[in-house]
């Protein structure tokens, strides 16, 4: 009588029946954590999108500068920075610069320009994305990145422009802090934050409070089940003395498989020594009853058959060693028939060996 596929899922199903509180207190703190974090990136793309609707924004105000420029075509650099570049507002936040060939011509303002004039423009856009940026500056078409100067991030704005026959670039700078630095946008983004939090708590504790109730259930629930119990009891004893009366082979005097770990157990609880368990492969099922056939006649009483598999065969000498039943079964070993192990049963921790080998949830 083999055992259900399900008993696994019972078992597990108690388990976790008994440890309710726990499992959920946990579930809904993995639920909460990715939830908030799926909060947090969304968040995240939020402010993506202000960032990108203020660069499309700046990208405007650099093309308007640019018309601005090429409206007179006979000016020189000094006059497009001071009446135009130079009358522009301009902070550590939020500034212009303006670069010819590999000269830098203007930065925020005329103290920030003497430190950069006459510099190569890859000297003050040292980091890779500003790099990366400023070398991919088209011609009269403005474009916007994200990139680091002096460690801190900016929203950059900037357009490569010809002008009497010399390559320019120009763009606008604005710290990425500052535009996300809005007092009502902060209010709003601290009112989502706090939303979320507080949402995901009474979800924690409504989560918990339930697990505790359907705890407090099944405690009541489990504490009416004796009567069952009890005749589940009855029922698995009749139930063993059926299965052990199947057990038995006495045609073949061969004993089922699953009786292998249960045989051990008790002549290990007995003490009887030595015990020598030998595992022997067969081709096929015609083969293992031919060897069990023969071994009426070979083998004594000493020696317990059993069926393994679905043609091989378990046999278990009982005050046997193992030179002793290796010579024991020579005269049974034909072509086909392999020993594939032997062991010694000398305490627990072999029979503990031998049902892991042996036991069916091994099978």
């Amino acid at each position: 009588m083999k055992p259900k596929k399900n008993d696994g899922h019972n078992q597990i199903n108690k388990k976790i029946r008994q440890h309710i509180l726990g499992v959920t207190t946990l579930c809904v703190i993995c639920f909460s954590l990715v939830a908030g974090i799926f909060a947090y990136t969304r968040i995240s793309t939020y402010e993506d999108g202000i960032l990108e609707v203020c660069a499309m924004q700046q990208d405007a105000y650099v093309q308007l500068v640019l018309d601005q420029i090429n409206l007179k075509d006979n000016r020189d650099d000094e006059q497009i920075i001071n009446d135009i570049l130079g009358t522009m507002d301009s902070s550590s936040n939020k500034y212009w610069t303006f670069s010819k060939s590999q000269s830098m011509l203007f930065v925020k303002d005329v103290l920030e320009t003497n430190k950069y004039k006459g510099v190569a423009p890859t000297s003050y856009y040292v980091s890779d994305s500003a790099k990366k940026f400023i070398k991919g500056l088209e011609v009269n078409r403005v474009t916007h990145g994200y990139i680091e100067i002096s460690g801190n991030m900016y929203v950059a704005s900037g357009v490569s422009f010809e002008y009497k026959d010399e390559l320019y670039r120009m763009c606008l700078l604005t710290d990425k802090d500052v535009l996300l630095d809005n007092n009502q946008y902060l209010q709003i983004k601290i009112q989502m934050k706090t939303f979320i939090v507080v949402i995901l708590l009474v979800f924690i504790v409504v989560s918990m409070f339930f697990a505790h109730r359907v705890k407090e259930q099944q405690i009541k629930i489990d504490s009416q089940k004796d009567t069952i119990d009890t005749l589940n009891v009855i029922l698995s004893k009749m139930n063993q003395k059926l299965m052990d009366r199947d057990l038995h082979d006495t045609r073949n005097n061969v004993w089922e498989q699953r009786a292998i770990v249960p045989f051990i157990d008790k002549l290990v609880q007995r003490n009887i020594s030595p015990v020598t368990l030998i595992h022997i492969h067969c081709m096929n099922e015609e083969q293992r009853d031919r060897f069990i056939s023969r071994a009426v006649y070979i083998l004594d009483d000493n020696v317990i058959r059993f069926r393994y598999l679905n043609q091989d065969i378990v046999l278990i000498f009982v005050e046997i060693g193992m030179e002793q039943a290796d010579k024991s079964i020579a005269t049974l070993i034909e072509e086909g028939i392999v020993v594939e192990n032997t062991y010694t049963v000398k305490g627990q921790a072999d029979a503990d060996v031998l049902r892991d080998r042996f036991g069916e949830h091994a099978l």
